[in-house]
């Protein structure tokens, strides 16, 4: 008898994982996309720079997850895994067409500070670090995204996008600069 879907939000990521390989279980699936579409959405949106791309390119990642979860070994957090997805198809995305300058509704979704000032400066400063990630090299602003914006450790950033640890840092370091110079 198959635990009800309540259940499997208390169970570890690796778990439902083996599930959905051993029993195809597709309850075990929803629940991994429920727990990772935010940070998914959030790496792709960083990526892309508008919605409408972002959720495309969230749900090919999340489509490429589900045909290759049998790939999956372990080796790294399913996390880690399902974001390299996703910077590959956000990547091979962007790369495919010209995209429209980044838009300004990442500002929509920032709130929670106590004055409408301080929300409109918040708001100003989200806006224009979206628009300079936008002009940064797209490997840099992939390494960027992932170790600053979503906080993943240098090693998991590396392994979402299938480099060296040293690459990702000196990724970072450099999509830092060029935003640096951008920003001032």
């Amino acid at each position: 008898m198959s635990p009800s879907l309540s259940n499997l939000k208390d169970t570890d990521d690796g778990i439902l994982v083996e599930r959905i390989q051993n029993d195809s279980d597709r309850r075990a699936f929803s629940e991994l996309v429920r727990r990772h579409q935010a940070v998914v959405y959030r790496a792709c949106y960083r990526v892309l720079g508008n919605r409408e791309d972002a959720r495309d390119a969230s749900q090919e990642a999340f489509l490429r997850a589900y045909r290759k979860l049998d790939t999956f070994q372990g080796r790294s957090a399913f996390k880690t895994w399902m974001l390299r997805l996703a910077m590959n198809v956000s990547l091979n995305q962007r790369s495919r067409r010209e995209l429209p300058r980044a838009s300004m509704d990442l500002a929509e979704s920032i709130s929670g500070l106590e004055t409408p000032e301080a929300e409109l400066m918040k708001s100003e400063a989200a806006a224009q670090l979206h628009e300079a990630l936008q002009i940064v090299q797209p490997n840099h602003r992939a390494a960027v995204v992932l170790r600053d914006l979503e906080g993943l450790t240098y090693r998991e950033t590396a392994e979402s996008l299938g480099i060296a640890e040293g690459t990702a840092k000196s990724w970072v370091h450099r999509g830092r600069g060029q935003l640096k110079e951008l920003l001032t």
